[in-house]
């Protein structure tokens, strides 16, 4: 009983100290609390591949570097992101990796890390009708689509994204198993957070990939020739 008197004549006899330790105590836990609820706060992209233009194609050119014969690769991917976080983003850079035949070691990933603009509207035809599939980063030709890639708390949002590889030879091409290539996307967003989604898509011929989209795997050329440039970047 003592100590707790004690106890009491102390708090009674500072009490306009013990007020101030109680509204600084309560000042850094609400501080504290903001910080960590803030760093809580951040979006997350799901990554979902739809059915439609998702596939891998590599074609020869028909020309030849050092004396091997050279060859395009070009993915194109129908993807859906949905943000499952908990604060809003917008979607930025999205890269592509693959195993290929050069790497011993089949867990090492090849990058294409920049998309090219495609010549056209990815679509296909369905009896007298025309399917346009939306971009996900780039405008349509074909029709008024605009691409959202600002995603609110919740919202999902769909397109296509198209990579074409510098040419190459030998063995700068995805490694193949079962018909099928393995690859890892990856969803930056505003905030430098990577998001990733490992998958397997089809591999396709050059005419199955054009059903699609005639001019699948000429971007990259055309806009060399367009610069009046003779000379090929080869890998």
């Amino acid at each position: 009983m003592n100590n707790v008197s004690e106890f009491i004549k102390l708090a009674n006899d500072n009490e306009g100290f013990i007020s101030v330790i109680i509204f600084t105590m309560t000042l850094l836990l609400g501080w504290g609390s903001g910080i960590f609820e803030s760093l809580r706060r951040r979006p997350r992209f799901k990554i979902r591949v739809l059915e439609g233009p998702t596939f891998c194609c590599s074609f020869p050119t028909g020309r030849e570097y050092k004396g091997n014969k050279t060859h395009i690769t070009g993915l194109a991917l129908y993807l859906d992101v949905t943000n499952v976080g908990s604060a809003p983003s917008s979607i930025g850079r999205i890269e592509i990796g693959y195993h290929n035949y050069t790497f011993k070691n089949t867990f090492l990933w090849f990058w294409l890390k920049h998309q090219v603009v495609s010549l056209t509207d990815f679509h296909v035809q369905l009896g007298e009708f025309v399917k346009v599939y939306p971009f996900l980063t780039q405008h349509n030709q074909l029709s008024p689509h605009k691409s959202g890639r600002y995603l609110e708390v919740g919202r999902s949002t769909n397109g296509v994204v198209y990579f074409e590889q510098t040419e190459s030879w030998g063995g700068f091409r995805p490694r193949e198993k079962n018909g099928g290539i393995r690859i890892i996307i990856r969803v930056e967003d505003a905030f430098g957070g990577k998001h990733s989604l490992k998958t397997f898509v089809s591999r396709v011929s050059l005419q199955e990939a054009q059903k699609y989209n005639p001019y699948f795997g000429e971007s990259r050329e055309t806009a060399k020739l367009a610069n009046t440039s003779e000379d090929y970047d080869v890998i």
